[in-house]
C-alpha cells in the first residue's frame, strides 16, 4: 500500500502583511479623529458656531433682513459664522440659530460703535441698538446712547464767534461762556458781563459746522435766549473732569480792579 501524499503546507508569508494593513489603518483612523477634534491644543478639541463681523462696520449702519444700499446693510453680509474652539468663545456670546433667526433678531438694529472685522457678536451687545419708530437717516440714530431719554438736540454754529471754534469732536464735554449786557447803576455804562454757564455739554456729533449738544428741554430754552442775546465762546474739558466750575461774574470793574489797570 502506498504512503499517503503529504498535503502542503499553505504559505503564511500573507498573514504579517494583512496585519501591517490593519495596524497602519487604526493608525490613519487615530490621527484623522486627533487632527479634526483639535487633539493636541491642550483642549477638550470641541468647537462653538458664532456670529462674528463679516467687515467693519461704523456707527449709523442700520441691520436690515431684506433691504441694503445707504445707511442699510443686510444682516447676511454684515455678519456670519466661524466656528472656533470653545476656550475661545466669551460666554456671552450670541447663540447662533440660524440664518433666519439671526437675520430677525439684528433686523432693525442701528450700530452705534465700530465694529472690526472678525469681532464676535455678544447677547444685547452694546454696541447696536433698535431703530425705533425714526426715520432711517435721523442723526437721532447716530448715537442713540449719548441723548438720554427726555434730552434734545440743540446746534451751535461754531462760525457765530471765534471763541466757538476750538476744534472739538464727538464725545468732547465743553462748557459755554456767556457775555451779556447787564445794566445796573455800578455798571457806569459798561454792562458786559462774563459768566460760565451750562456746563459739561456732551458733543454729540459734528457736521457741516455745527456742533450738536443733547441738553434738557429747559437747558435748551435757556441755550436759545444765550444765542440770540449774547456772545458765546466754548471751553474743552479734560477727559474725565466732570466738576462744576463755581466761576464768578466778571465784568470790566472787576478786570480793573483785579489787575491794577490804573492811568499811566
Amino acid at each position: 500500500m502506498a504512503s499517503p501524499t503529504p498535503r502542503p503546507r499553505a504559505s503564511g508569508g500573507g498573514t504579517p502583511l494583512i496585519i501591517l494593513g490593519i495596524v497602519l489603518a487604526l493608525i490613519t483612523a487615530v490621527l484623522v479623529l486627533f487632527l479634526t477634534t483639535g487633539g493636541g491644543g491642550g483642549g477638550s478639541g470641541q468647537t462653538v458656531t458664532v456670529v462674528v463681523a463679516a467687515q467693519n462696520l461704523t456707527a449709523g449702519t442700520v441691520l436690515s433682513s431684506n433691504q441694503s444700499g445707504g445707511n442699510y446693510a443686510l444682516v447676511s453680509d454684515a455678519f456670519h459664522v466661524e466656528h472656533l474652539p470653545a476656550a475661545d468663545v466669551p460666554a456671552d456670546a450670541f447663540p447662533y440659530a440660524g440664518t433666519a433667526a439671526l437675520a430677525s433678531a439684528l433686523n432693525n438694529q442701528i450700530i452705534t460703535a465700530p465694529f472690526m472685522a472678525g469681532d464676535i457678536l455678544r447677547r444685547n451687545d452694546s454696541r447696536m441698538t433698535a431703530l425705533g419708530t425714526g426715520p432711517a437717516n435721523s442723526i437721532t440714530n447716530h448715537n442713540p446712547d449719548a441723548l438720554p431719554a427726555g434730552d434734545v438736540l440743540v446746534a451751535l454754529h461754531v462760525g457765530d464767534s471765534p471763541g466757538m471754534q476750538i476744534g472739538a469732536q464727538e464725545g468732547d464735554h465743553v462748557d459755554i461762556l456767556a457775555t451779556e449786557c447787564v445794566n445796573s447803576p455800578s455798571t457806569h455804562g459798561n454792562c458786559q458781563v462774563a459768566q460760565t454757564t451750562l456746563q459739561n455739554l456732551t458733543i454729540y456729533m459734528v457736521n457741516g459746522g455745527l456742533l450738536y449738544v443733547a441738553v434738557s428741554h429747559q437747558d435748551a430754552l435757556v441755550l436759545k435766549l444765550l444765542v440770540e442775546t449774547a456772545k458765546l465762546d466754548l471751553v474743552l474739558r479734560k477727559p474725565g473732569d466732570t466738576g462744576n466750575a463755581n466761576t464768578q461774574p466778571i465784568d470790566t470793574a472787576w478786570i480793573i480792579t483785579h489787575f491794577g489797570f490804573t492811568p499811566p
